[in-house]
């Protein structure tokens, strides 16, 4: 338990201070408009099933049940680095990011109970705005340039616990405080260089609170079903110590099953609703499915999957899709003490007449002292 205390602090404090993110350049366009992208809760080996193993996963920040079969203490972590291609309106932008979304621990309390900490990203904030106009300035007109840019991320950190209640159900239950900051900066650049050039910064602070709880049932052997709710409160903006907006967050349920008609062989799939509508104007409900399979065991598994859906910000009427395909592998080190996973995703969103085409490699580390 002591061992599990003085990880948990580590994981705690790290994303407190970093946002949960490492802004290297930009995140996805259909963020801008509004709180941001939401991030996937997923560890390397669930997102490379498409996220259908993720509701089943106990390193998958998703739900809390699964944490009940944590057998010794583990922890777990995560990095990204992705490839987008954004196209708007015929003109096409090169773009790259590298994260460290997902940091986790859980540990063997006493024979019943498992407890974990982390964190996950809940929301990436970080793109750079280029437009180009003209006003009208002592009877002259003055073409300019606006850039505006924001650099930051809002982080989920996780305190979970969960406990089975017979050999067939498990329950879990997670307290979520949401935290993080962005540097947001507005700049105008005139073309004539007479005229002097205005900026604004702000640093903006975030805050909230969440919980969530899961079930996990054994219907049968080999098949395992699970549901899972999550309801968070408002997001706080915080600049200089004055609150400069709340918004409204998302309820959000889902669900999952599991078939393993054989050692070597598991099928998932799964389904959930987020409420985003609830943010306010531009914002819209989602709904997402995965599909994925894990084949072979031992050493080097073979994993694929697919998922789809819609995202809850847009620069259309309309609630943006995407549509994902991945792939993945892992290998296991020191008479199975490390765990190396390691996934290729490529995905596609629409809307709104933007497109945007992402590769993104995953790499994920699982140690168990």
């Amino acid at each position: 338990m002591t061992r599990v205390a003085r990880v948990a602090v580590l994981v705690l404090l790290g994303p407190a201070l970093t946002g949960g993110a490492v802004a290297a350049a930009q995140d996805s366009q259909f963020g801008i408009r509004g709180l941001g992208t939401p991030g996937r809760w997923e560890s390397v080996r669930s997102r490379s099933t498409g996220g259908a193993f993720a509701p089943f996963d106990p390193l998958s920040p998703l739900t809390e049940a699964p944490l009940a079969d944590v057998p010794q203490l583990t922890a777990n972590a995560m990095e990204s680095a992705s490839y987008r291609d954004a196209d708007v309106s015929g003109t096409t932008s090169a773009l790259r990011a590298t994260r460290f979304p997902l940091l986790n621990v859980a540990g063997r309390v006493n024979r019943r109970l498992v407890v974990g900490a982390g964190f996950t990203t809940y929301l990436d904030r970080t793109w750079d705005v280029t437009l180009r106009d003209s006003t009208l300035l002592r009877g002259a007109l003055e073409r300019y340039t606006d850039e505006v840019t924001s650099d930051g991320s809002i982080a989920d950190l996780r305190l979970a616990a969960a406990g089975r209640l017979s050999r067939r159900i498990a329950l879990g239950a997670g307290l979520h405080l949401l935290a993080g900051s962005t540097r947001e900066t507005a700049e105008r650049r005139f073309d004539d260089t007479t005229f002097h050039t205005v900026q604004q910064l702000a640093e903006v602070r975030y805050s909230g609170v969440g919980v969530s709880g899961s079930l996990l049932l054994g219907v049968a052997p080999g098949l395992s079903v699970i549901g899972w709710a999550r309801a968070d409160n408002r997001l706080r903006a915080t600049v200089a110590d004055t609150t400069s907006a709340e918004t409204d967050l998302p309820r959000m349920a889902g669900g999952g099953m599991l078939f393993s008609p054989g050692p070597s062989v598991r099928f998932g799939g799964s389904v959930a609703w987020r409420g985003w509508a609830r943010a306010g104007a531009g914002a819209f409900d989602t709904w997402s499915w995965s599909a994925g399979a894990e084949i072979g065991s031992g050493r080097m598994p073979f994993r694929f999957g697919a998922r789809g859906g819609q995202l809850p910000f847009g620069p259309g009427p309309t609630a943006p899709t995407e549509f994902a395909v991945a792939v993945g592998s892992g290998r296991a080190f020191a008479q199975g003490r490390a765990l190396l996973d390691v996934g290729v995703e490529r995905l596609e969103r629409r809307g709104g007449g933007l497109t945007e085409r992402v590769w993104t490699a995953l790499v994920g580390l699982t140690v168990r002292p």
